[in-house]
């Protein structure tokens, strides 16, 4: 088969959750499967060099669109109509409204269309432009597509009830964990000293942004209760896109940090005594499955597909109730002996979650789909 992927988040020297999905996927393909032919469809912004492939049975195409737009709707389907494709597989939640070939699209979860009811907050006219054109595009090009892959039950029950698809034609393929060596606590901290950063004995560590979804200040207030039982410890944030969004009285016991290198968010994971995670709503949940690979005990909460992952390795709390999160860094902070069994719960669990059983099914679903152009 020839099938071709919009590979541009994967060809990226800083990947997020898209790029790293896109990542691990070419290189799954790479070493699994050696009968097929991969068009990869780049645009102006990527960097070759970030992800070496081998030659011949991948292709890379760099389009001349420079923004996300223009990409999807106009250089890519033009491009892929000129390579003959049997597939072309939307990896980042949209693709052309009119495409050449059959698609296959990834829905990694359904945010924009959910955003209102969940956290609703205010965006500029760029952003508000381009997810209304999605709300309004994408459920028919789901559709139209020979089937969608989602990363959880609870994204793909999403899929079905907005995008109006049967189940059937919606495929449920959990990614991999996060490569990550996990080290001594001792060492990270180490690490993270030689670098700069003013490391107390222990944090807790959290993720922030300006989007509410992340539910940081619910973490705040909660940590700011129990914060008096314990002299010492700190709630650190990081990924908040503005430092100054606290107010300028902020506790001494809260670090906030912007964008961090990954290596620095790595080691803020490892040396943490647990990570707290109380998102309102996730399609799937990486920094959750690269905490728990680290043996890093999680906190977070009990709605969308975050059961899924956690299970039984970690404490699960409504995102509602901050006296229940409060309960659960306490308990955390006080037994040594629970910390250390979520620890390695959490490891245990993470290693279920494995990159080549993602790529073996997407490769099932290439061929289940693909042909007939």
């Amino acid at each position: 088969m020839r099938i071709g992927l919009d590979a541009r988040y994967a060809f990226r020297s800083q990947r997020r959750g898209i790029g790293q999905y896109v990542a691990e996927i070419l290189s799954g393909l790479a070493r699994l499967d050696t009968d097929d032919t991969f068009v990869l469809y780049v645009d102006a912004q990527a960097e070759t060099g970030s992800l070496a492939l081998p030659e011949g049975r991948f292709q890379l195409r760099r389009l001349w669109a420079h923004n996300p737009m223009t990409f999807e709707e106009v250089a890519l389907p033009l491009a892929a109509s000129r390579d003959h494709l049997d597939l072309l597989h939307l990896t980042a939640n949209y693709g052309p409204s009119f495409p050449p070939c059959p698609t296959l699209y990834t829905v990694h979860d359904l945010i924009e269309f959910l955003r209102d009811k969940i956290a609703p907050w205010q965006i500029d006219w760029r952003h508000h432009y381009g997810r209304a054109i999605r709300i309004h595009t994408l459920p028919r090009q789901a559709r139209l597509s020979r089937g969608v892959i989602v990363p959880s039950e609870a994204t793909k029950r999403d899929v079905c009830s907005v995008f109006g698809m049967v189940p059937s034609r919606v495929f449920t393929v959990p990614f991999g964990a996060p490569r990550v060596a996990p080290k001594p606590h001792a060492e990270a901290r180490s690490r993270l000293r030689e670098r700069g950063y003013e490391v107390p004995d222990r944090y807790l560590f959290a993720f922030a942004a300006l989007d509410p979804r992340k539910n940081w200040r619910l973490a705040v207030d909660a940590f700011a209760s129990v914060s008096p039982e314990f002299p010492g410890t700190e709630l650190w944030l990081a990924g908040m896109e503005d430092t100054n969004a606290y107010p300028n009285d902020a506790p001494p016991w809260l670090k906030t940090f912007g964008y961090l290198p990954r290596e620095d968010v790595t080691d803020l994971l490892q040396a943490a005594a647990a990570f707290v995670y109380p998102s309102l709503y996730e399609g799937f949940g990486f920094p959750l499955l690269e905490a728990m690979s680290l043996g890093v005990p999680v906190i977070a909460s009990d709605i969308a597909s975050i059961p899924e992952l956690v299970g039984n390795a970690g404490v699960l709390v409504q995102p509602d109730q901050g006296g229940a999160l409060a309960d659960a860094m306490r308990k955390i902070l006080l037994d040594n002996a629970l910390r250390d069994d979520y620890a390695r719960r959490g490891r245990a669990r993470a290693s279920t979650f494995r990159w080549d059983d993602t790529v073996r099914s997407h490769i099932e679903i290439y061929h289940r789909l693909g042909g007939s152009r």
